[in-house]
């Protein structure tokens, strides 16, 4: 029996190991965008207030006020986009309304007051007024 060195062949595996050892140390050593949620990118308030309207429509008030204070979250960065704050007066009341649902009026009217200066004119919303969260 002869024996034959075989080293040819382990450089040509590891040349051809490469791309998937460069994909193994990019995925752990890569940060996720500030604001994302499992690197999808960052999170808009508007894709956050969707999810909450599917998790409302499903009977989740749990998941459904998580990600309105999520969207709220995202709305009071610092670094929020003009279209995130578009959505402020709906997001506001929208999680007002589901915790006052749950009986935490003060909670309620404390989210709330923001989006009370919102209406025409700087006047509190008719929504929110007959809401019982903002006085006229």
């Amino acid at each position: 029996m002869e024996l034959r060195h075989r080293g040819h062949r382990t450089v040509w595996g590891l040349i051809g190991a490469l791309p998937f050892a460069a994909v193994a140390v990019y995925a752990i050593t890569h940060e996720t965008v500030p604001g994302s949620e499992g690197g999808r990118g960052p999170l808009s308030a508007q894709g956050l207030f969707q999810q909450a309207v599917r998790e409302s429509h499903d009977g989740d008030r749990a998941g459904t006020e998580r990600h309105l204070r999520m969207a709220l979250a995202v709305i009071a960065r610092p670094d929020a986009t003009p279209n995130d704050r578009r959505w402020e007066r709906r997001v506001r009341t929208s999680l007002a309304a589901v915790v006052a649902a749950r009986g935490a009026t003060a909670e309620a009217r404390e989210i709330a007051a923001p989006a009370c200066r919102m209406g025409p004119d700087g006047a509190a919303p008719e929504d929110l007024v007959s809401a019982g969260l903002c006085d006229r």
